[in-house]
C-alpha cells in the first residue's frame, strides 16, 4: 500500500500525528506500549531461550553465540526466528494490541515475514554498523518495517537503536565491498553521503516500540553498561508487498496474516533493489556478517 493509501484508514491506536510523522521520518518510537503482562510472558519465554543455549558450544541456525559464551556464562547474540521456538512470540504479535498498532502503519491487511531476538549482553554487546534493511530483503513496495519491543529498559549505555531521520528517502546504498563480498552494511565510500550526525538513538523504557521502514538507515553502539538488552525484533509488511528473495530466516510462520485479510493484487513499486546473497541457506545474524566482513583476509 502506499502511505496516503494508509493514512486514509482510520488510526487503530496511534495518532493520525504518530502516523504522519513515521511516513515523513521513517521511523517511530512508542513509549511503554506493551503492558505488564505481556512482558511478563515475554521475558519468561526469554529466560527459556538462554537456558537453552547454555547446551551449545557454537553457532547454529537458531542460536548465535559470542566468542566468550560459557554453558555457565551464556552471551547471545541472536535467537533466529523466536516464534517458531516458543509459542509465546506470536501469540505476542496476534493477541496483543501490537498487530494493531502495525496496521495502522501499514495498513488493514498485516503479513508476517521473520523475526529474530537480538541480544546486546552486558559488557562489550556488539555494535551493528549503519545499514538499511532493504538490501537483506527487498519487497515489490515499502510497506514494510522493523518492529522493535525492548524488554528491559534501554538507555544510552545499553546501545540503543539509532536511525537517520528521512534516510527511507535516500538511494538504496551498496552492502557489498568493493571485491563484491556481501558485509551487510553501507561501504565507508557512500557514508560520508549519510547524515549519521542527524541520528536520532530511541531510547526508552520496557515495553517502549520502536518501528522503522525497511529503507531507514540504522544501526545501534556496543553495550558497555553492567545492564543486559534484550530487543525482540519483527519484520512486517502490509499483505501487498512480496519479498523478491529467499527470506535468511526462515519460519513456518512467514507470511501469515496477523491482520486482515490475503492481498488479491501485489503492489509493485518502480525502482531498482539491489539482490543480496543467495539467503536460501539461511544465515547465523548481521552481527555475525558485519564482523566476519571486518576482519582480514586469510592469508
Amino acid at each position: 500500500m502506499t502511505p496516503d493509501e494508509i493514512l486514509s484508514q482510520s488510526p487503530r491506536v496511534l495518532s493520525q500525528n504518530q502516523r504522519e510523522f513515521y511516513f515523513e521520518q521513517g521511523y517511530l518510537l512508542v513509549e511503554e506500549f506493551v503492558d505488564r503482562n505481556w512482558l511478563k510472558k515475554l521475558r519468561d519465554a526469554i529466560d527459556r531461550q538462554v537456558e537453552l543455549s547454555r547446551k551449545v558450544t557454537q553457532s547454529d541456525s537458531v542460536f548465535d553465540l559470542e566468542p566468550n559464551h560459557r554453558s555457565d556464562d551464556p552471551r547471545l547474540r541472536r535467537v533466529s526466528s523466536p516464534c517458531d521456538q516458543d509459542p509465546v512470540f506470536w501469540q505476542f504479535l496476534v493477541e496483543s494490541r501490537i498487530g494493531d498498532l502495525l496496521a495502522d502503519l501499514l495498513g488493514p491487511d498485516v503479513k508476517f515475514y521473520q523475526s529474530k531476538l537480538n541480544f546486546k549482553w552486558a559488557k562489550g554487546g556488539s555494535e551493528v554498523k549503519w545499514h538499511q534493511d532493504v538490501p537483506f530483503f527487498p519487497h515489490t513496495n515499502n510497506a514494510v518495517l522493523t518492529c522493535g519491543t525492548y524488554i528491559s529498559d534501554c538507555g544510552m549505555e545499553q546501545g540503543p537503536l539509532g536511525v537517520i531521520p528521512g534516510s527511507h528517502k535516500n538511494p538504496i546504498y551498496d552492502h557489498y565491498n568493493t571485491k563484491g563480498v556481501w558485509t551487510g552494511d553501507i561501504q565507508p565510500e557512500d557514508l560520508p553521503s549519510v547524515p549519521v550526525g542527524t541520528a536520532q538513538y530511541l531510547c526508552g523504557p520496557a515495553g517502549s516500540i520502536t518501528l522503522h521502514n525497511y529503507r531507514t538507515v540504522h544501526g545501534s553502539k556496543a553495550n558497555q553498561s553492567d545492564i543486559g538488552r534484550p530487543l525482540l525484533l519483527n519484520v512486517m509488511s502490509a499483505a501487498d508487498a512480496v519479498p523478491y528473495t529467499h527470506n535468511p530466516l526462515h519460519s513456518k510462520y512467514e507470511q501469515q496474516l496477523i491482520r486482515g485479510v490475503p492481498a488479491k493484487w501485489a503492489h509493485h513499486e518502480e525502482g531498482r533493489f539491489l539482490i543480496p546473497p543467495d539467503w536460501s541457506g539461511g544465515y547465523t545474524s548481521i552481527f555475525d556478517l558485519q564482523q566476519k566482513a571486518g576482519m582480514p583476509a586469510a592469508e
